[in-house]
């Protein structure tokens, strides 16, 4: 890559201050952090203290380390879940006998690219695969308000369709945007997913953002259309986002340690790239 003439102009001196100054700053800002996130944190694997909220929420856990997306999630650790059922639904239509008929527990996580969520389904009978229709089958149905704006047809909005069967959609239009894996266990399916973050908002998400979010699930004990069909919070999954419950993206004191602790891995491997460039402006001639 071809240096612009002010390097070369520059005295190495000056360009040596410049450069530790850059890192001092980039460091005493990330460490200044830690020292803050250390005062706060009482205890190694403390609980993190939610904040009230008037409607129901699912608190979203950040991540150090990400799941594999595979169904399977015995690696998901002991967080909040929300569970849905007959008895805590906001909308429910259609016949459900029992939690073993139709219920659900949903847990979240998140990282700085992804949003994930784990969803254990019981159902005593699944069907996937005999209806064109996502939505007659069974199948879960995550509603997303990304900006949280209670606008329901902006870009940020999505309702994405999970089938037993392997089928995914949004808005009822099939996708590929999604990673996600469906494993049948005893009694009921498992659905693990992968969401960009980029799919709803822009940026990076931090502990505090807020998305709406609500949950359905469909269920299908005969074929053709469906059976039954709950809905956690709000009416509908896609056109009511001010119906919808809240997703609050936290984290423990101790993950935002690690995390930091990994942002100072890449200041310091910066800086060493950074030290040699400076290396090789010592070896070269100053232009003439």
């Amino acid at each position: 890559m071809r240096k612009p003439a002010w390097f070369f102009a520059m005295p190495r001196q000056s360009l040596l201050v410049l450069l530790l100054l850059a890192a001092t700053v980039l460091g005493a800002r990330l460490l200044g952090s830690r020292a803050d996130e250390s005062v706060q944190s009482t205890a190694v694997n403390s609980l993190p203290v939610y904040p009230e909220s008037e409607s129901r929420s699912l608190h979203s856990m950040r991540f150090v380390n990400a799941p594999i997306i595979d169904g399977y999630l015995t690696e998901w650790p002991r967080i909040e879940s929300i569970e849905l059922n007959r008895n805590t639904c906001y909308y429910f239509s259609g016949r459900v006998d029992s939690l073993d008929d139709l219920s659900a527990s949903i847990r979240s996580g998140w990282d700085e690219q992804s949003l994930y969520l784990a969803i254990q389904v019981t159902d005593n009978i699944l069907i996937g695969g005999d209806s064109v229709d996502v939505w007659r089958d069974d199948s879960v149905e995550l509603g997303l308000d990304g900006l949280y704006d209670q606008y329901p047809w902006g870009r940020d909005d999505h309702q994405y369709t999970l089938v037993v069967d392997g089928r995914m959609a949004d808005r009822g239009v099939p996708t590929t945007s999604l990673m996600a894996k469906v494993q049948e266990v005893t009694g009921g399916y498992n659905i693990e997913v992968k969401i960009p973050v980029a799919e709803l908002m822009a940026g990076t998400p931090i502990s505090g953002t807020v998305m709406g979010f609500t949950v359905g699930l469909h269920d299908d004990d005969d074929g053709d259309n469906w059976d039954a069909y709950l809905i956690w919070e709000g009416p509908s999954t896609s056109s009511t986002p001010e119906l919808f419950g809240t997703l609050l993206f936290t984290e423990r004191p101790e993950d935002r340690l690690i995390a930091l602790e990994a942002r100072l891995i890449k200041l310091e491997r910066r800086l060493q790239e950074l030290l040699a460039i400076l290396k090789e402006f010592e070896q070269v001639s100053p232009l003439q």
